[in-house]
């Protein structure tokens, strides 16, 4: 992508870039972020032919925060020879400026498809449309033009529609579905989403890819749309019932052009391609219409999994797995911390595994497991591994037998759960070798030998303590008023146990600190247009600080693993899941100061109070 007049982006594409010599590509010039085009020269069409074009489609897109707006200008070609074909920039004037874009190359296979002159397999935004039956429309519809007698409304009703896609609607607990919000449009239009859906009671996977321009071809009631994918996201149902996915609503911006003004100009960036110049239509003739577009909901059925035949070993698990396990060493010394690993496999919702609880044999102390996952998130449902890597020790040297471990999961094909389980893993610890290497806090339910506890143990010790504390009664009574004059004129030394408690003290007047105390700042001041940044920014802060993570592993994906560790309750993961799709969602759409910020900022603090009201075990 080449960089012009600061934030205006320009590139040049061919789609797919490997093709037979019988197939056709889309070639295509992405213009980003300029209102102000006065020229576009394609590139010279050398060794292609034009079947189609210039096709023009523009709009807004929203990525990561960033709304930009695009024009994209499209041809259909085909190859005249087989080989490298390589094609040169193409030049674009804006506001008097000339630049270049990249230049690209098409590959040429020797070869035909098999399928049909005219076939194309690449997946391109016009697989589906022939250019040279003569039967078929050209690429570009006309229905933006307005006869006489036309009705603004029903020609946009007609034309235009905003559609919510499940591939089910009725799952599992825990079973995928995918929901693809579509806008199906035949009119010019500059579009963006006013209304994202939240998907409360599901955790949320997005698949939407970042190039929102890019569309396909589609029939819907008999009639071609092009077809813009404006959200599709894998969502996995956290509970039992009738959920309702949300509607999405759309902003709209359509153009029409007054059919008798046509032959007198377009106002479109194909006018102003060198061999298509024409005059600008008046704006007498041009109507414009803003249409907001909404999808309608649709009901998903949560069926509850099955109470009958649940193994005792079930703790969620949907999809179908596998499981291996290994220790690291079968013989180690007492003073060296053993290690297991254990990896769960397949497809299924991976994301939300947790780690499996394991019979460990008497006088060994486990830790806290390490987790790593390996994900593929972009199929459905998703695939790959989360390795649990345990961490032991032993009290004593000797020889010691895990259990065999099992792990449960619901396969949702077969409507039945299963079962699957290692062996049973034999070690020998040997004597010590050295001083013991630590390497994390125990998770032992073993009782803990405290000073206490070593006093009650050994009653010499009661006698000893007792004749200690007698003797510094004395010395204490007898040196009572130099004490006091001491500490009259002398600098107050703490001991460890007051440092200790004004550490507490501390950490408590810390967590009464307002963490959102810029956001709050910014809630308050009549010129701030960062209050969502500030809030997402300052709630990662402090739940990466809560939680003893990075900031950037907070997402609405993990956040439910990560609280599911502290033993949190799910309606407070679901509360705070909600909260932070609400707060990406308005980073996705233009600044609009409105009640809902002094609404999000208070359900922030809530939030906040309610997690500082659980125990944690990394703080």
């Amino acid at each position: 992508m080449i960089v012009a007049n600061g934030q205006v982006n320009i590139s040049l594409s061919v789609s797919p870039v490997r093709i037979n010599k019988d197939e056709y590509a889309t070639l295509k010039i992405l213009i980003e972020n300029s209102n102000d085009v006065q020229q576009v020269s394609p590139p010279p069409f050398k060794n292609l032919v034009v079947l189609s074009g210039p096709n023009q489609e523009n709009g807004m897109s929203a990525v990561g925060g960033h709304v930009s707006s695009f024009i994209a200008i499209s041809f259909i070609v085909k190859p005249r020879t087989a080989g490298k074909i390589n094609i040169d920039p193409a030049t674009i004037k804006i506001a008097g400026k000339f630049y270049k874009t990249n230049a690209t190359s098409l590959l040429v296979n020797n070869a035909v498809s098999g399928n049909g002159s005219g076939s194309n397999t690449g997946g391109s935004a016009f697989a589906l449309v022939d250019p040279l039956a003569p039967a078929r429309p050209v690429s570009e519809f006309n229905d933006y033009i307005f006869h006489k007698g036309d009705n603004v409304v029903d020609k946009v009703n007609k034309n235009m529609m905003l559609k919510l896609e499940v591939n089910k609607t009725s799952c599992y607990v825990g079973e995928p579905i995918i929901a693809t919000y579509k806008l199906y449009t035949r009119l010019k239009s500059e579009s963006k989403l006013t209304e994202n859906p939240s998907f409360n009671g599901f955790s949320v996977i997005d698949l939407t890819g970042p190039n929102m321009s890019e569309y396909s071809r589609e029939k819907l009631n008999g009639r071609e749309y092009n077809v813009y994918i404006i959200r599709k996201a894998q969502l996995y149902p956290l509970q039992q019932g009738n959920i309702e996915l949300e509607s999405a609503e759309m902003e709209n911006n359509i153009q029409f052009i007054k059919d008798e003004y046509l032959n007198k100009g377009s106002r479109d960036v194909i006018g102003l391609l060198d061999d298509f110049t024409q005059a600008t239509v008046p704006e007498e003739g041009i109507i414009l219409q803003t249409v907001s577009l909404k999808s309608k909901p649709v009901n998903i059925e949560v069926k509850a999994l099955p109470e009958a035949n649940k193994p005792a070993s079930f703790t969620g698990a949907v999809g179908k797995f596998s499981l291996e396990a290994a220790l690291q060493k079968n013989i180690f010394p007492a003073n060296e911390p053993g290690k297991l690993l254990l990896k769960i496999s397949g497809e299924g919702n991976l994301q939300l595994l947790t780690a499996p609880s394991l019979s460990w044999p008497e006088r060994i102390d486990p830790f806290d497991p390490k987790v790593t996952e390996d994900l593929n998130k972009n199929v459905v449902p998703i695939s790959g591994s989360k390795t649990f890597e345990y961490s032991f020790s032993a009290d004593a040297p000797g020889e010691y037998t895990l259990p065999a471990i099992s792990f449960s999961y619901f396969d949702p094909v077969a409507g039945a759960y299963k079962t699957i389980s290692t062996k049973p893993f034999a070690f020998t610890v040997t004597k010590a070798t050295g001083p013991p290497v630590i390497e994390n806090t125990p998770i032992s339910n073993k009782e803990t030998v405290t000073g206490i506890n070593r006093i009650f143990t050994n009653r010499w010790w009661i006698i000893v303590f007792i004749g200690i504390v007698v003797l510094a009664g004395l010395l204490i009574w007898m040196k009572k008023d130099k004490a006091i004059v001491t500490e009259l004129n002398s600098p107050v030394v703490k001991d460890d146990r007051e440092a200790k408690l004004e550490s507490i003290v501390e950490t408590s007047a810390i967590n009464q600190q307002n963490p959102l105390l810029k956001t709050e700042e910014c809630l308050y001041q009549d010129n701030c247009t960062g209050f969502y940044t500030l809030l997402n920014t300052e709630l990662k802060d402090f739940l990466a600080k809560k939680f003893a993570v990075h900031s950037y592993e907070i997402n609405t994906r993990s956040i439910a693993t990560i609280m599911d560790r502290q033993n949190m309750s799910n309606e407070t993961v679901l509360q705070l899941q909600k909260l932070l799709e609400e707060i990406e969602w308005q980073l996705y759409t233009p600044f609009e100061r409105n009640e809902q910020m002094n609404a999000m900022y208070q359900r922030a603090q809530d939030i906040i109070q309610l997690i500082n009201s659980y125990s944690f075990r990394h703080l």
